[in-house]
């Protein structure tokens, strides 16, 4: 079944936590009748049933536990959101699963080179049929949450409640040979029963420890968040893409080059425009961070190997004493390229005549990433 995470809200929520409870309440009982059943009526197959229903009943309080944790909003200790809780009561689920096949599969071995002498009695016959009819429309219901809501927690639980389903056909027809004098059938239904229970605990435990390990969500979200990155005016260009999945939806990081001639103030207003077009746009996606850089210098010495401003304003500062006032410096910009750092100084006013060429045969004096000064006024006329 394909789940298409979306962000959550309180309607997702209730919904989850009445098909969670609605597990509850169908599989208590039905767990221990198919056990007492089993036992009374002999047939180990529908005892096997019994158990995985209530591994059933397990993977629900797993599921409301996680509802009670997973939508809350972020806090200091988990920044990040929630949403994992919903993966850890994933991975629980697959975990209870496999401990159940290994355990029935065990029991079912040994019946199978020790058969029964007799038949399972009728009405584990009929226990069976009864709860492929529940459990199947337990499945239904459970299964279009999880679509409406995008939950790959509540599709892990449709799944478990459609395996009981089948465990109980399986049940139904093991039973039903043993019945007409087959009476390894019931061991070899019990079997089948642990194969079909170890498969659903991959098919979910698998993607649920990928996500707990950060790895790339399936599914090629790259084009849509690179066509929403470029639509915004200004983006030259997006890569480094990274994708992770947190709960039922995607968070992503990824960085963006500019004009390296753009102001602080203007990149940031262009990052903020280009996530809203990503969280618009891309509804799988919750949240991405973006990193604006200079076009042309994001990868070279300008971003890793040059000197931060105290040093480069200290050199600024000794090459314009005793040439420009520094009671009309207003403002020191530095722009990082890759063959120097271009250092602009603001002044209030026009500097006394040859300013400028003093002020760079000084720089040619000192050794170091700062390539070139330049004097900036106004003109009062």
């Amino acid at each position: 079944m394909a789940v298409h995470p979306r962000a959550p809200n309180s309607d997702d929520l209730r919904d989850k936590r009445r098909a969670a409870w609605a597990g509850v309440v169908l599989n208590a009982p039905l767990a221990f009748l198919k056990i007492i059943v089993g036992v009374s009526a002999q047939s180990q197959a529908l005892v096997a049933d019994g158990v995985h229903s209530l591994s059933d009943l397990a993977s629900d309080a797993a599921v409301i536990w996680a509802l009670g944790h997973s939508h809350r909003p972020p806090d200091a200790d988990h920044p990040f959101g929630h949403g994992r809780f919903e993966t850890l009561a994933t991975l629980a689920i697959a975990v209870m699963l496999a401990f159940a096949a290994a355990g029935i599969l065990f029991d079912a071995g040994a019946r199978i080179f020790d058969p029964p002498a007799t038949a399972p009695a009728m009405t584990a016959l009929w226990v069976a049929g009864l709860s492929i009819a529940l459990k199947e429309g337990l499945y239904h219901y459970t299964k279009a949450v999880a679509r409406r809501t995008g939950s790959v927690m509540m599709a892990a639980n449709a799944w478990h409640h459609r395996s009981d389903a089948a465990s109980s056909v399986v049940a139904l027809v093991g039973i039903g040979a043993a019945s007409f004098g087959w009476h390894i059938a019931d061991a070899l239904g019990a079997a089948v029963i642990a194969l079909m229970l170890a498969r659903v605990a991959w098919v979910y435990g698998r993607p649920a420890v990928q996500e707990l390990a950060d790895t790339t969500p399936p599914g090629d979200l790259s084009q849509p968040i690179g066509a929403a990155l470029m639509s915004t005016p200004g983006i030259r260009d997006a890569h480094d893409l990274r994708l992770r999945h947190m709960g039922g939806a995607v968070q992503a990081d990824v960085h963006v080059t500019l004009d390296p001639a753009m102001t602080l103030s203007e990149a940031h207003r262009l990052c903020e425009a280009a996530r809203a077009s990503v969280l618009t746009q891309v509804p799988e996606v919750t949240e991405i961070i973006i990193h604006p850089e200079p076009e042309g210098h994001a990868d070279g010495p300008a971003a890793y190997d040059t000197a931060l401003r105290p040093e480069l304003q200290r050199i600024v500062q000794d090459c314009l004493s005793g040439i420009v006032p520094s009671r009309l410096v207003r403002h020191l910009r530095l722009d990082y390229r890759d063959d120097g750092v271009i250092a602009v100084v603001e002044l209030s006013e026009a500097p006394v005549d040859g300013a400028q060429t003093r002020v760079a045969l000084r720089l040619s004096a000192h050794e170091g990433d700062l390539a070139e000064i330049r004097l900036l006024w106004t003109s009062s006329s």
